[in-house]
């Protein structure tokens, strides 16, 4: 099949944490919507570019906020929301809750022969993380898009850092160096390791002492 974007769980109970409360404060706080941008973005980054789109559900929950296109697909996961959620459906929490997650193998095995998978959704850190680990580990070539993940809806309002074209790893590097420059290097050096050390993310750290910050920094 060659390139595949895949699309973890987009789903309203994930997306909906990340939305304002009431859609007219976007117009009153001249804030651009997301979800059109995050939808544009899948086209101009992956299909115009001949990567196949998939997205990811639990069998209990309909997708939400996403535009599919003709020769997108849609593959499941083996368990359902509610034994993957800690939350239940009166949004309490469950006591004692210990997550069910939804096998990686699983999900690969739907994508047929894939060369090369790059993979975004909910949550960068966890589910993200772990399927493009997965796949790494049986030999595909797999990049986390750390900007479609839940990170998008903080950085697609960086006007001076956001690209809705393409996705630089490089790029996503410089831009955590700018922001975590007020909290002095070490401290950074040790959050960004803990981050983003999985080869999957595609990004190599080196110290800032050796990689001095500009005012201005040249994008990749």
């Amino acid at each position: 099949m060659g390139k595949v974007f895949l699309y973890l769980y987009p789903i309203e109970e994930y997306t909906e944490m990340f939305l304002l409360r009431e859609d007219y404060l976007y117009d009153e706080w001249k804030i651009d919507r997301p979800l059109p941008i995050l939808n544009e973005c899948i086209q101009k980054r992956y299909r115009d570019k001949g990567y196949k789109v998939f997205f990811a559900l639990y069998p209990d929950k309909k997708m939400y906020g996403i535009d599919t296109k003709d020769g997108d697909s849609i593959i499941y996961t083996d368990v359902l929301f509610t034994e993957a959620s800690g939350v239940d459906e009166n949004k309490n929490i469950k006591e004692n809750f210990i997550p069910k997650y939804p096998s990686e193998k699983h999900l690969i095995d739907q994508l047929g022969t894939v060369d090369e998978l790059v993979v975004g959704g909910y949550h960068a850190q966890d589910c993200v993380k772990r399927v493009a680990e997965y796949a790494s580990s049986i030999g595909i070539d797999s990049l986390v898009d750390l900007d479609l993940t839940d990170l998008f809806f903080n950085v697609y309002k960086k006007k001076d850092y956001f690209n809705i074209d393409e996705y630089s790893p490089m790029r996503y590097r410089e831009y955590m160096c700018l922001q975590a420059e007020r909290f002095g290097e070490h401290f950074f050096e040790r959050h960004f390791n803990e981050t983003y050390s999985s080869e999957v993310n595609g990004l190599k750290f080196y110290p800032m002492r050796n990689n001095k910050i500009h005012n201005k920094t040249k994008w990749v």
